[in-house]
């Protein structure tokens, strides 16, 4: 007789959703394991390496046994570089007990949301977003708001809509600049209004998301919410990382900064799930934030090169558009107008990620949806890759666009004989 065991999940589990994501990678995968060579524009990961003087800061930690924990809320020497790096590049100032450091950027957002989110509790997450925001708001028992911005707009939320999103509920508004994935940049006066249109929100906590504050193409000093109106220092918890402007995804380590009363209670939801961050990536970061910053540079440089050329050739396919890009590696993309047209075995383009599936799959050249963002009908394009791939995979996506087209046409034909 066989004992039949309840592996029933918990209940909030109902609430995560399986990830477009997860279908292009296990496609592509499959695909490399029959032979195939993949060109794989859709990982959001740099293609540098991690800069030497850092590597030697992790090697040497490991050499001196530099190996034990740390104190859960991270080292007073990370914390004392993270203090810095926001003097230096930001003109804030911060106490150790304001600064908390955590195992990469998605268990910051994580344990933001259970330390300060309950049930009912609302966040609004302006669209496109970063996946993992969907499911930390709702595993913590929060609503997620998702508020769709605008290609006309940049991708930028407008105070408006974020005026018409607040309810007695709301709890967090998330500003993501610049923005994966649509590579949108706030300004100033963008910032500005949107502080003006929820100041007097009184439940109303910022999260201000400067990942990718290193990688932007446009001119002057990275600001966010805090930098345009420093009233809101007292309601916003800044969210950075070593993951992007340093090469060190791997390493798993990023900071949270804001009013010593939030970050205490996320420390203690670390202490309860991780207990301590990386010793080991806590002495790396450490010299990436205190060591020189040339390199972020030559990154933000070469990115921008690459997405010169990704902008000709994708201007260069019929029926494909695009919003304003201004920072990041990535390039989100409109296929909305080939939604609904044929391939020619007569399988349909149901949405976005038939479009990316079957990209993949007859043209051997991978996406991301924009579904898994909350960005229906686009593709986002990552060009952290070398420019030899992405002359080689537009020129595959021109050819499966154009395969697209002709079915346009012949339906069109058919549907004038008919």
């Amino acid at each position: 007789m066989t004992t039949q065991f309840d592996y029933r999940l918990a209940p909030r589990m109902s609430t995560v959703r399986p990830s477009p994501f997860a279908a292009v990678l296990r496609l592509a995968r499959e695909m490399e394991a029959r032979g195939v060579s993949v060109l794989d524009l859709s990982i959001g990961e740099p293609d540098f390496r991690t800069p030497e003087d850092v590597k030697e800061a992790g090697i040497n930690a490991i050499r001196t046994n530099n190996t034990r924990y740390t104190l859960s809320d991270g080292t007073a020497e990370m914390k004392k570089a993270v203090a810095e790096k926001f003097r230096r590049d930001n003109g804030l100032e911060y106490r150790p007990d304001e600064i908390l450091i955590t195992n990469g950027g998605v268990q910051a957002m994580f344990n933001t949301f259970q330390a300060t989110i309950g049930p009912g509790d609302e966040v609004i997450l302006p669209a496109p977003y970063f996946t993992p925001y969907l499911s930390s708001i709702t595993l913590a028992g929060g609503t997620p708001v998702v508020l769709q911005t605008r290609q006309e707009d940049g991708f930028v939320p407008q105070p408006e809509d974020i005026l018409a999103a607040l309810t007695p509920r709301t709890r967090w508004l998330v500003l993501n600049s610049p923005a994966n994935p649509s590579g949108a940049v706030f300004t100033s006066e963008q910032l500005r209004a949107i502080a003006d249109a929820v100041r007097s929100h009184p439940r109303l906590l910022v999260l201000s998301d400067d990942m990718y504050e290193t990688i932007r193409f446009t001119d002057g000093p990275f600001v966010n919410i805090i930098n345009v109106d420093p009233t809101f220092k007292d309601r916003t918890v800044i969210l950075n990382g070593v993951s992007k402007a340093y090469a060190m995804t791997g390493w798993r380590l990023a900071y949270l900064a804001g009013p010593s009363a939030l970050i205490s209670g996320i420390a203690q939801v670390g202490f309860s799930s991780a207990f301590a961050p990386n010793s080991i990536s806590q002495a790396a970061a450490q010299q990436a934030l205190i060591g020189s910053q040339n390199h972020t540079q030559v990154q933000s440089d070469s990115y921008k090169t690459r997405l010169a050329i990704v902008i000709d050739l994708v201007k260069d396919i019929p029926n494909l558009s695009f919003g304003r890009c201004d920072g990041t590696f990535f390039l989100l993309v409109n296929c909305k107008s080939f939604i609904g047209l044929s391939m020619p075995n007569g399988e349909v383009i149901r949405d976005d990620v038939d479009f990316v599936l079957h990209a993949l799959e007859t043209q051997s050249i991978a996406f991301m949806p924009g579904s898994a963002f909350g960005s229906p009908g686009y593709f986002r394009i990552s060009f952290a890759t070398s420019e030899a791939v992405i002359r080689e995979a537009m020129a595959c996506l021109r050819v499966f666009c154009a395969t697209l087209d002709a079915t346009r046409t012949t339906s069109h034909l058919q549907t004038i004989n008919g």
